[in-house]
């Protein structure tokens, strides 16, 4: 994406990205597994970090490939849109998450972007990504990485939108969800939903009025409680059955 073609209240820090070693996200993003020098390099690459509002557009399906991103903080949805004015949810990310390699294949993003929430993230410019990788072999290693769990996550979503019923879909979404905050050092069991309902629905296959009953049947059957957007799994072994998935917790 061209910043240019982001919304005219894009805009961004007059100050370089923090330190990334002052960052509780470095072990997941972009410097993971470099070393201190090369932690040193990499940061001289980060430009800034860019803000956009909450429905503001980080990048559009079709726009050039300028940059990749880290989110440090807030959340994105990626999704799809027809000819009809209609969109279909690719996913939702958040901090720690990178974005933008849909643009690697020809240079171009295949999908949009957009806030859930104001969101701070860290750009990398294709530019300096280009000239990292012939310096530091341990980010091409992170690239890799990151676009072979994309295919995993494409080949997952097929499995859960084709052989699951409705309540296994949003167990195994909220086993994903919980094993996502678990990794970061939160709680596991008690979290907030970053997106609405209807795009929950629309990413899991399912009309929103079919979501709020299979929220309903799972706080009947006392495996979750469900607070406006703040989940709690009240029985973790009994999700994980449900959502035919395994997930380590501490």
């Amino acid at each position: 994406m061209s910043m240019a073609t982001t919304t005219s209240n894009t805009s961004k820090d007059a100050t370089a990205v923090n330190s990334c070693n002052h960052c509780n996200l470095k072990k997941i993003c972009f410097p993971s597994g470099l070393s201190t020098d090369e932690l040193s390099t990499f940061e001289g690459s980060v430009e800034k970090t860019l803000k956009i509002a909450k429905k503001e557009k980080l990048y559009s399906r079709g726009d050039p490939l300028t940059s990749v991103y880290a989110i440090k903080a807030g959340s994105i949805k990626t999704y799809l849109s027809t000819s009809k004015g209609q969109a279909q949810v690719l996913g939702f990310h958040l901090p720690g998450d990178l974005l933008g390699f849909d643009g690697f294949a020809d240079d171009h993003h295949t999908s949009d972007a957009i806030a859930m929430e104001d969101t701070l993230l860290c750009e990398l410019p294709m530019t300096n990504f280009e000239n990292l990788c012939e310096v530091l072999p341990g980010l091409r290693k992170v690239m890799m990485q990151q676009v072979g769990s994309e295919i995993s996550r494409h080949h997952s979503l097929v499995l859960t939108l084709g052989q699951m019923q409705t309540e296994e879909r949003l167990a195994t979404y909220l086993l994903r969800l919980s094993c996502y905050y678990n990794s970061r050092g939160y709680s596991c069991s008690q979290f907030n939903l970053p997106m609405p309902r209807h795009d929950l629905a629309n990413f899991l296959g399912m009309a929103p009025e079919t979501l709020s009953r299979m929220f309903a049947k799972l706080e009947k059957l006392n495996v979750i409680s469900i607070n406006r957007r703040e989940v709690t799994i009240d029985n973790m072994d009994a999700l994980m059955d449900l959502s035919h998935e395994l997930c380590m917790k501490d």
